[in-house]
């Protein structure tokens, strides 16, 4: 004979489990929904991961095919190409472990035990939690695989043999991780982890040694990527930044624009394109306070602060006045180049548009810098800089001649710069040629032959310390 259930707790519960059935519930969804978000949240973490440590600028060719890969780096040696980075099994890391993953950005190896190439800065997201680390392979591997088999590297002997690289890494590299400094806020530690691990600024802010290592004593005093200078960042007040307001140093890294000040160009612009504008703004105050907290570094060739040179240009009334051009062979002095194919959006006194969306060359960190570099390679290849709040365009003008980017960059300098700063025709050939040096710290402006010079000896200290470990395990 049947009876009613007894009303209570346990009745309760059955009768929700039978009306939660019915509609299509059970444990084992709710728990499988459950780990669902937990792998969302997750992949969204990575993605924001992967916004800071600007994996895009050297894994990505073609925005269609994210992450895969076919970037070439050039170093001093050979240019280096990027890998495919999606889960593509045959060409990407489809087949990566957890550990595999892990491996490579704490310790720069590979999954076939082979030793990555310090163009991959894992000598900064060595300090990554491994949390964030498989966060960053999870956003990965939520992409679509991407096939696309990669270019061999095209490296001379002996920098094409990559066990060479265990020597290296025993003179400029360490493994360890980020920890916190209990004495500091949590912002600024926050600051710090984003800094060094992530944003990776010492890769292009530190100088660099002649075996291409960092010189850490000098961290952030300023370095260089290709022709590009990457300039001193350190509160000094003449070298660095010191005499910017925090204002100005969370605009220029939001934005690229420090008013009065700088304007991101090159490396840089994409740095802030690609990854520091995108990052949330309570993080980039974070790098700023600890940006502003590092030891301040002077340099003794600089005694004027960048931003401090410039004085109103007046030769328009002049050419105006003048017969004609100049001759020689060289269509126009500077000044007339500078009339020609620059007045029109910087001024004929060199003070920009009203509105500042085309800067100033007075009080202008590019043109003020104790070299000519980022001038040359402005005028050059031009700007290109998205963000959320604006986009911002300049043309190159690489179509002048090297007489003519010569003359045109030292009218600049003189009027608006450093007057004592001047590049020769001869020079901008180099340039030329660096025209796309890309994010990488290696294709740093060392020089070939002082680098090969440094790696000889490196090389040489390799075969000793591997001959001395031979004969310890002889004996």
């Amino acid at each position: 004979m049947w009876s009613r259930p007894r009303s209570g707790p346990a009745a309760t519960w059955f009768c929700a489990i039978l009306l939660l059935a019915a509609m299509g519930w059970s444990p084992t969804a709710g728990a499988a929904a459950a780990q669902s978000q937990l792998g969302d949240a997750t992949v969204e973490s990575g993605r924001y991961l992967a916004l800071a440590g600007d994996c895009q600028a050297c894994h990505t060719t073609d925005p269609s095919k994210q992450m895969a890969g076919g970037y070439a780096v050039p170093t001093p040696f050979g240019a280096i190409y990027t890998p495919n980075i999606t889960a593509d099994k045959q060409t990407g890391i489809g087949t990566w472990s957890d550990e595999d993953f892990v491996r490579a950005m704490h310790q720069g190896i590979r999954k076939d035990g082979a030793n990555l190439y310090p163009a991959f800065p894992y000598t900064s997201f060595t300090l990554l939690s491994r949390g964030d680390v498989l966060a960053i392979k999870a956003y990965l591997f939520s992409l679509p695989p991407v096939r696309n088999v990669v270019p061999v590297n095209h490296l001379g002997f002996p920098f094409n043999q990559r066990w060479l690289l265990r020597g290296w890494k025993l003179l400029n590299f360490r493994d360890a991780r980020f920890h916190a400094d209990a004495g500091k806020p949590a912002e600024w530690n926050r600051g710090a982890y984003l800094t060094q691990a992530l944003e990776h600024c010492d890769t292009c802010h530190t100088p660099r040694n002649l075996t291409l290592g960092q010189e850490n004593g000098e961290a952030l005093a300023g370095g260089a990527v290709g022709a590009w200078s990457a300039f001193n960042i350190t509160p000094d007040k003449t070298s660095g930044i010191g005499g910017w307001g925090d204002t100005e140093v969370f605009d220029y890294l939001s934005t690229g624009v420090a008013a009065g000040k700088a304007r991101a160009a090159g490396p840089m612009g994409e740095a802030v394109e690609h990854s520091l504008s995108r990052l949330k703004p309570d993080d980039v105050r974070a790098i700023v306070t600890y940006l502003r907290d590092q030891p301040a570094i002077s340099r003794s060739e600089e005694h004027v602060s960048r931003f401090a040179f410039g004085t109103p240009a007046t030769y328009e009334a002049v050419l105006r006045g003048s017969s004609g051009i100049t001759g020689g062979g060289v269509a126009g002095s500077g000044a007339e180049l500078f009339s020609a194919n620059c007045a029109s959006c910087h001024g004929v006194a060199g003070d920009g548009s009203g509105d500042g969306y085309y800067p100033p060359l007075l009080h202008n960190t590019s043109v003020g810098a104790s070299t000519p570099n980022n001038l040359v390679m402005v005028v050059l290849n031009g700007v290109q800089r998205r963000t959320a709040k604006s986009a911002v365009f300049m043309p190159g003008f690489a179509a002048l001649s090297n007489e003519q980017i010569a003359s045109l960059v030292n009218f600049v300098e003189r009027q608006f710069g450093d007057p004592t700063l001047q590049v020769a025709a001869g020079e901008i050939t180099s340039y030329r040629h660096d025209a796309d040096p890309g994010p990488s710290y290696l294709a740093i402006g060392i020089g070939a032959g002082g680098s090969a010079v440094g790696i000889a000896v490196v090389l040489c200290g390799i075969v000793l310390l591997l001959r001395r470990a031979r004969r310890r395990r002889a004996a």
